[in-house]
């Protein structure tokens, strides 16, 4: 693998950072494989309603060579397929839990978004749905690396992703953090604020810079918000206490513009900004 990245790029931070990240979240992993990603509960994450929407600005032609990375169970790929049947099409997750509910005409390939076993420039249409934000920051922009390296010349890569503001960004990925050591994903929230985060929401500047920074145009395309449903998802088996004590102390002006609310069968439910980008090379 090493041998590989070196052959492919000049850029030798980019290089050491991708064997410095190579572990997978065990932890995470676990979570995917055993979560019903298509149920009720993660409608609102999922936001399977803009599938429609995706497609139409991937502009996908006959023939071309699709990858939906990160892509969980592949809602994306299984409507592509009836739509346009006669393209070849490619389901990357870390997750087998996921890629399990996968239809067989969908080449499925269990690997990390961060050295994804692809030939330089292999793919036409790249998409990434709700997946960025599951990656430590530093992880992230490997990842956009790595779209960039297989992604073709005249390409289309679709980013679907969550984000923050300055003003939130402490309390958005204290809350989802939090969640998850409640939820056994990770040991101890000691340090949530100060260091690394598991998990990283981006704001639109981080976003934008990263785009910039791997060799991409991006055009915004629309933001979009997704509902979250903690508790309904029957994720927490320990730490739903902890997590309770957090939720209830936000500032006010927090829990305003996260809309946070309870309602029947989900003790705690809340809005998260989203947005979506079109992203070709630059040239």
């Amino acid at each position: 693998m090493t041998e590989k990245f070196s052959q492919n790029f000049e850029q030798k931070e980019y290089v050491e950072n991708i064997i410095e990240s190579m572990p997978i979240n065990e932890d995470l992993q676990k979570r995917y494989d055993e979560i019903d990603w298509n149920s009720f509960a993660y409608e609102g994450t999922r936001r399977d309603d803009l599938i429609p929407k995706l497609l139409e600005i991937a502009d996908i032609k006959d023939d071309d060579k699709v990858l939906d990375a990160m892509c969980g169970t592949s809602n994306l790929l299984k409507e592509s397929t009836k739509k346009y049947p006669n393209c070849d099409y490619f389901a990357l997750d870390f997750s087998i839990g996921q890629l399990k509910n996968i239809p067989l005409e969908i080449n499925k390939i269990q690997a990390s978004v961060i050295a994804m076993p692809f030939d330089d420039k292999s793919f036409n249409k790249i998409f990434i749905r709700s997946g960025l934000h599951d990656l430590p920051r530093k992880m992230q922009r490997n990842a956009l690396w790595e779209i960039q390296r297989i992604l073709k010349e005249d390409g289309i890569f679709i980013l679907q992703t969550f984000f923050t503001t300055f003003k939130n960004q402490l309390y958005y990925n204290n809350i989802v953090n939090r969640k998850d050591w409640a939820a056994g994903y990770y040991k101890h929230p000691k340090g949530l604020g100060s260091e690394e985060y598991p998990r990283h929401f981006a704001t639109k500047e981080e976003l934008e810079k990263w785009f910039d920074e791997v060799g991409f145009n991006y055009e915004f395309i629309e933001d979009f918000e997704g509902v979250i449903t903690y508790l309904k998802t029957k994720e927490m088996h320990w730490g739903q206490k902890e997590w309770k004590i957090y939720m209830d102390s936000l500032p006010e002006n927090i829990k305003k513009e996260i809309q946070l609310r309870s309602e029947e069968g989900a003790e705690y439910v809340y809005n998260f900004p989203g947005v979506i980008y079109k992203i070709t090379k630059k040239r």
